[in-house]
């Protein structure tokens, strides 16, 4: 083609489809166009292999090789600047032109000079003219009823009906709001004057902010029938590796904000994003939290030992005396850590000390872990994955009851996800998650001492990454990550590094002795107890009622049958990837993240409920992983979701027809509270426990905060006026005695 007297310049931007652009300038050619034309191809490809394939089959092209990937808006700017026509074709290589289309909007324009721009019909593959050509104008009303899912439930609307043209019958012109970028013509002195394509919109919503620009100068947009291109739909951002999603809500937030300010532009993205998966998961949240709050100050649990937390939160409320470590562990002589006690005493405070606050409290860090087993199931596995655990986390009983209840160990579950998550942000190339992790380790610790054993997951982690040279592995060993990673522990450890410094490290010590101990007992160094043997089928039998106590109380042979599958159907995708050497991470961090708590579980040789939040997630999670493959068979995919749906309704059963397990109440111990009071009469008087597990210090100490919570607890002193509590399963016993 001539240059001489060029009248159209057709301008194609490319990006990674270079059969379709062959396909799209053989078409332009074969529908020869009576104007002369030039064609400029912007190469869009991070490696210019198309050029050399052009120029070898065409003649006259113009072949520009962007600088880098500028999006549709950039390349088409760029092609514009080396443009000679009178008018600009702007045209995706994804289409076919057919005979007379060029011409035709070239003299549809001529012919109009109020008309600013003109798009053909798009049609598909077979020749059939698309449902949706176009737009009226793009506001924050049309979008909300016609982008979201107000048009799915109500597609017969009529803000939707006129934004997208539905009374148009595609065979006369029509002015219209919109045109879309796939194709349209428009004169170059207009394409100037109106201040090319905005490069803030790498893709998506740059046509509908071009085109609002057009018609504020005075101009029209029209479709035009009789000029016809076949549209292939998508290939192009189909083969991009770049994240679409992504790119298309930063887009429209753009366009709204441009145009209408910050808040339409929120609204706007917050109603047009909400799609089924999203209503989903709002239903999961909102039945998680119905779970955790259903009759709260009712059924709420409160053992002695919440009650050494609360006394301790209180003391710490009313004196200013900040305790540097927490309640006592299964040994007397090592501590838990005390940041227990200082989130309940926020609860504590805004909740004027109410019992029920720290309940609240655990009840939303319950609903946001809920939210969170989803984001973690998405990261390490798929959106299937996360939310199918997302809903069996949400209605598992054990959960529920652990966060309905105010204890340390309750948050565990929440902070055991991002340490996993950060461990796996960090291996998958972002250093700065690394010291990530070690924050969320040291918060962990200071809950509860038995989730050090994360402490090797992290370290065979980080020894796995240095024996094979991972780069992952390499990037923390930076002063900048290593410095953070020492800040980070020291930030979450302080309260206890500073105890042990005063008192001449007895936690840290002690704690050290203790599992060298265990360890040296395992290998039979030492006589550390029971033998393994003793203990075993205690133990097995203690993590049987828990697991089925996690996934189905009500029966425990449908627990076992579940229990078998996830085994089963998790084994097989581990042997899938073992001999394709394909070991995805987050297989091994979900396997490293139940073997070595159970390990340690054993080791222990005691069978502890400490152990177990940790478990929460990670079993939920492999439960999950184990349907979501089922569930790719078609065959079994409907019985799988039956299934699923079946455990989900009977555990919500099982949680309100069982009142939570809560035996007593937390209102049966409000009524012994008050006879207590009752009984003292207003005099002086010390509380004694009897009977079985009156051993333990804090038999008492939930009586004795809802006493002094009442208005008049026990005092510290010996006094003559004994007021003596036991629990049975028989119920609560009070005793009074003057000596």
């Amino acid at each position: 083609m001539s240059n001489k007297n060029i009248k159209i310049s057709i301008i194609i931007v490319h990006y990674n489809v270079e059969k379709e652009l062959i396909d799209c300038i053989s078409s332009i050619l074969k529908s020869r166009p009576q104007k002369i034309c030039e064609i400029i191809v912007i190469d869009n490809d991070e490696e210019p292999k198309v050029g050399n394939v052009l120029n070898k089959k065409f003649k006259d092209i113009k072949y520009i090789k962007s600088p880098k990937n500028l999006g549709y808006g950039g390349g088409n700017n760029l092609g514009a600047s080396y443009s000679q026509g009178d008018f600009l074709f702007f045209l995706n290589p994804d289409t076919i032109v057919k005979k007379n289309a060029i011409d035709r909007l070239v003299e549809f324009l001529e012919n109009n000079k109020n008309v600013g721009i003109v798009a053909p019909i798009f049609l598909d593959p077979r020749n059939k003219i698309y449902p949706s050509q176009g737009s009226e104008e793009l506001t924050p009303l049309s979008a909300i009823f016609s982008l979201s899912f107000i048009n799915k439930v109500m597609p017969n609307n009529p803000i939707s009906k006129r934004y997208f043209l539905s009374d148009w019958n595609k065979k006369k012109p029509r002015k219209v709001g919109n045109v879309p970028g796939t194709a349209f013509l428009i004169r170059k002195n207009l394409f100037e004057k109106v201040g090319k394509f905005d490069e803030n919109f790498f893709l998506y919503f740059e046509e509908f902010d071009f085109c609002k620009r057009v018609r504020k100068l005075g101009y029209d947009l029209f479709f035009l029938p009789s000029a016809q291109i076949i549209h292939l739909w998508g290939v192009s951002t189909g083969k991009s590796p770049l994240d679409i999603n992504k790119i298309f809500l930063k887009s429209k937030f753009y366009y709204f904000r441009k145009h209408y300010g910050l808040f339409w532009a929120v609204l706007v993205q917050l109603i047009t994003g909400f799609s089924k998966i999203h209503l989903f998961l709002l239903l999961a949240i909102i039945l998680a939290a119905f779970l955790r709050l259903y009759k709260l100050e009712e059924l709420m649990s409160f053992i002695g030992d919440q009650g050494w937390f609360y006394l301790s939160a209180r003391d710490m409320l009313l004196t200013g005396n900040v305790p540097l470590v927490g309640i006592p562990s299964s040994h007397p002589w090592i501590h838990q850590g005390p940041l227990w006690t200082y989130i309940l005493g926020i609860a504590l405070w805004i909740g004027n000390f109410h019992p029920v606050s720290g309940a609240y409290l655990t009840a939303f860090l319950g609903i946001v872990t809920v939210f969170l087993v989803y984001k973690i199931g998405l990261l390490m596995f798929s959106r299937s994955v996360g939310l199918i655990a997302m809903v069996l986390y949400a209605t598992s009983p054990l959960v529920v009851v652990s966060s309905r209840m105010a204890y340390h160990t309750s948050p565990i579950p929440l902070f055991t996800i991002l340490f996993i998550w950060s461990v796996f942000k960090w291996i998958k190339g972002t250093p700065i998650h690394f010291p990530l992790a070690i924050f969320f380790l040291g918060i962990l610790y200071s809950f509860e001492l038995a989730t050090s054993i994360l402490w090797l997951f992290l370290g065979l982690v980080l020894g796995y990454g240095l024996w094979k040279r991972k780069f992952w592995a390499g990037q923390i060993l930076t002063k900048k990550i290593i410095m953070l990673s020492v800040l980070g522990l020291l930030v979450s450890m302080m309260p206890i590094i500073i105890y042990d410094f005063q008192s001449g490290f007895p936690q840290t010590l002690k704690f050290v002795a203790w599992v060298g101990y265990k360890i040296l007992g395992v290998f039979g160094i030492i006589n550390s107890g029971a033998s393994f043997g003793d203990k075993s089928l205690e133990m097995i039998s203690f993590f049987a009622n828990q697991y089925k106590f996690l996934i189905f109380f009500q029966n425990g042979l449908v627990a076992f049958f579940i229990f078998i599958l996830t085994i089963g159907w998790t084994l097989k995708s581990i042997s899938k990837s073992i001999k394709s050497k394909k070991f995805a991470a987050g297989k091994i961090i979900l396997v490293l993240w139940i073997l070595l708590p159970l390990a340690a579980f054993f080791v222990n040789k005691t069978p502890s409920d400490a152990y177990i939040p940790l478990l929460f997630p990670a079993i939920i999670l492999v439960t999950a992983f184990s349907f979501e493959l089922i569930m790719r068979t078609k065959i079994f995919r409907p019985l799988a979701i039956v299934v699923i749906g079946f455990i989900v309704t009977v555990n919500i059963y099982t949680l309100l027809s069982n009142k939570y397990f809560s035996v007593p109440t937390f209102k049966e111990r409000i009524i012994v509270a008050e006879k207590i009071i009752k009984y003292a009469d207003g005099k002086k008087y010390d509380m004694v426990g009897k009977g079985i597990g009156s051993e333990f210090e804090s038999f008492t100490m939930n009586y004795e905060y809802l006493t002094w919570w009442l208005g008049h607890g026990p005092v510290k002193n010996t006094e003559d006026l004994k007021i003596f509590v036991s629990e049975s399963s028989n119920g609560i016993k009070i005793e009074k005695i003057n000596n």
